[in-house]
């Protein structure tokens, strides 16, 4: 285990892995090895381009866009339990939706998080990036989940990494819509869906830090992803009542939700062009959350087991 080490670049030779070269405190180390698993995260830009540089194989792949969105869990525990929300056996309610939209995309929630929080998740200056949690107790009095749409490569130039490119964009507007200063523009659902700026909250207190600026969303979003967004939370508020709630808040951005690449791998050695490159995880595009990381890992270490015996 290197803590607090970078992987600075991977060395490869003749089309295959020789090592890699390690970055911890302004010094280098190299380390030599024919055999790398690459289970990078989602969000590894400076990678994704290295890669590209390197001839790995790789493709632009479907991901989602969108906003958090913040009820009372008070309101959704009395639309999920009815008379029975107050009892302390039953603890803060979830929920999952998802809608299929007439213009031919989907709009789901993702990471529901009961009793949460919104918080900031960027990994690049000047930007914004939502994200949620929940911590074990699950006590907040907000609950929060990601409210996406889905995004594939005729949205943008279909090139490799133009799906980054594509995120970075709506991160910077968001950046600049909030105020500069790393808060988040919100807008309440119902000022949302009346294509009306918002200009105070309501009974839902946004729980984002460092802060927020009430605003129009429409100035960070793109149009598809705004009507997107409307029709499917209209869809969503026929499944669970009051969904749409004026007051309910609406952070941007969040764009997290997955990787935008694929790493290509061989299906059954799980090796990349590279020979002894493995790619693994949700970062490779293999995965869309902690559990199905976790497998993918136990499946590539199997594979790679195979080949060293």
């Amino acid at each position: 285990m290197r803590f607090e080490t970078k992987m600075k670049e991977l060395i490869i030779e003749n089309g295959a892995v020789r090592g890699v070269l390690l970055e911890q405190q302004g010094k280098t180390e190299s380390i030599e090895t024919d055999a790398v698993v690459l289970a990078i995260g989602h969000s590894a830009r400076d990678t994704f381009y290295m890669l590209k540089d390197l001839g790995v194989d790789m493709i632009p792949k479907p991901f989602a866009v969108g906003v958090r969105i913040e009820h009372l869990q008070k309101s959704i525990d009395e639309q999920q339990f009815g008379s029975f929300a107050s009892s302390p056996l039953l603890g803060a309610s979830e929920y999952k939706l998802n809608a299929h939209l007439a213009n031919g995309r989907g709009a789901y929630t993702f990471c529901m998080c009961p009793g949460g929080h919104v918080v900031a998740a960027a990994s690049e200056k000047n930007t914004v990036v939502t994200n949620g949690m929940s911590y074990s107790a699950r006590s907040g009095e907000n609950a929060n989940s990601a409210l996406l749409v889905s995004v594939s490569p005729n949205d943008f130039n279909g090139d490799i990494l133009g799906a980054i490119e594509f995120q970075r964009k709506l991160e910077r507007k968001a950046f600049e819509v909030g105020g500069r200063n790393y808060y988040a523009p919100v807008q309440l659902v119902g000022d949302f869906l009346a294509d009306k700026p918002s200009k105070q909250l309501g009974r839902v207190i946004p729980t984002y830090t460092p802060g927020v600026t009430p605003t129009d969303l429409r100035e960070c979003l793109d149009e598809f992803i705004v009507d997107s967004l409307k029709d499917g939370l209209r869809a969503m508020d026929k499944k669970l009542a009051g969904f749409i709630k004026h007051d309910a808040v609406l952070s941007a951005v969040e764009s997290r939700s997955s990787s935008p690449v694929t790493i290509r791998r061989n299906p059954l050695t799980f090796e990349s062009n590279i020979k002894g490159l493995y790619p693994c995880g949700e970062g490779a595009g293999y995965a869309g959350g902690i559990t199905s990381s976790a497998v993918d890992g136990i499946k590539c270490a199997e594979a790679l087991m195979e080949i060293e015996v």
